[in-house]
């Protein structure tokens, strides 16, 4: 009798700890981008300007970016859960605080804090992706991150249409009913079965918090090493993704009323920010790519051709031009912001994506404001978007020429 050599049984998927990583992605960018569709209102109530509006978005993508450092040190101190549940509530009640708060100082008081309860559960995200499916990590950072795409849509597409009659036309009670949600999904992570040890166990990271007696030891395991040349390296080609997408976002109106092409703007909007949408399902149905230097190289300079297409063409020419840099920039973003679960190991993945993270959305927020200025002085709409175009094209090299990124330890 001949017997043959038996498959290698792979692991089944955790479908409840994916469902759950991809609730938590949702809830990410909900109460930012619910912000705008209701800013006129919330601009009525404040009597804020155009500037004032525009910080209702921007300030909490700021604090995102300087509340990684020390969201890393939250996450040693009270692990992964503590850490998630505890970022999803600061967020949820900082959101709806932005309805009853009096001054306007307050206002943008509390929509930092908002971002830095992002900050602290983004961050967090990585590892726990390890920590709840250690045999499918890939697979679990690209269904989260899914997640977050759909939850912009439905933060900027939803509002308006859905969430504010359902709340009678009053903004604030728009705010609260999207606070209903996010609770739910952060009472199902307070209480869910997680998994115990595979992998890289979630108590390594909650023990951690009874093990260190003082602030020295997360210092020294939960910090990026800022002497470290690939903490640099993935955070500027994190910044040159994010940055091309956001300068899109935020000077396509200028653009297109400088070349009389304002009618466009709405169709364009809605179809650009639906790429996010379409490039995340192109990751989770290829979640090999993640961990991979040539997809990121790929669709990284697809994107700098599409972003240069949108700035120096015109017409159907421009319109599509933006719709392939948010389609492939997605791609590049939704790979590289997958890299810490999948390369690092234990507190080198809070390190290393507090780091990215610092570093991406900090210059993502730096240049386009610079180009904003030199646009001002000479007098050129398309400046605006240059030192991004610039930068998505400069740090392509970056990506490097082995097959895989290695491990980071």
């Amino acid at each position: 009798m001949i017997k043959t050599a038996d498959k290698p049984v792979l692991p089944a998927k955790p479908i409840a700890m994916l469902a759950l990583l991809w609730l938590v992605g949702w809830t990410l960018r909900v109460p930012i981008l619910s912000a705008p569709p209701l800013a006129a209102d919330i601009a009525d109530a404040f009597g804020l300007g155009e500037a004032g509006i525009g910080a209702l978005t921007m300030l909490p993508v700021v604090a995102l970016a300087f509340g990684a450092i020390p969201a890393a040190l939250i996450i040693a101190r009270f692990g992964l859960r503590g850490a998630i549940v505890g970022g999803m509530l600061v967020m949820t009640a900082m959101s709806v605080a932005r309805g009853f708060v009096p001054t306007s100082a307050t206002l943008f008081l509390v929509s930092i804090l908002m971002g830095l309860g992002v900050a602290v559960f983004q961050t967090a995200l990585p590892a726990a992706t390890q920590a709840w499916v250690p045999s499918h990590v890939a697979l679990g950072s690209a269904v989260y991150l899914n997640g977050m795409m759909l939850g912009e849509l439905s933060g900027a597409g939803l509002t308006l249409p859905v969430v504010l009659p359902l709340a009678g036309g009053d903004w604030r009670v728009a705010l609260m009913l999207w606070a209903i949600p996010i609770l739910c999904i952060a009472v199902l992570v307070a209480v869910a079965r997680l998994p115990r040890a595979q992998g890289v166990s979630q108590e390594v990271f909650q023990s951690e918090s009874h093990r260190v007696p003082t602030d020295l030891a997360p210092k020294q395991t939960a910090l990026p090493r800022w002497n470290d040349l690939k903490v640099w390296q993935y955070g500027f080609l994190a910044a040159g993704s994010i940055v091309t997408f956001f300068v899109i976002n935020a000077y396509a109106g200028s653009l297109l009323r400088s070349r009389g092409e304002h009618e466009a703007l709405e169709g364009l909007l809605l179809a650009y920010n639906s790429m996010p949408l379409l490039g995340s399902f192109a990751v989770l149905a290829m979640p090999r790519w993640i961990g991979a230097c040539r997809p990121i190289a790929v669709s990284g300079l697809l994107s700098a051709i599409g972003l240069a297409g949108f700035v120096f063409l015109q017409g159907w020419a421009s319109w599509i031009s933006a719709l392939v840099a948010g389609f492939t920039v997605t791609i590049e973003m939704i790979l590289l912001l997958s890299l810490p679960a999948v390369i690092a190991r234990g507190q080198a993945v809070t390190r290393l994506n507090a780091g990215m993270t610092l570093i991406g959305f900090l210059i993502a927020f730096i240049l386009p404001l610079i180009g904003g200025l030199l646009a001002d002085w000479l007098l050129w709409t398309e400046m605006a978007l240059i030192p991004s175009l610039i930068f998505a094209f400069v740090v392509l090299p970056a990506v490097g020429r082995a097959r895989r990124y290695p491990v980071y330890e």
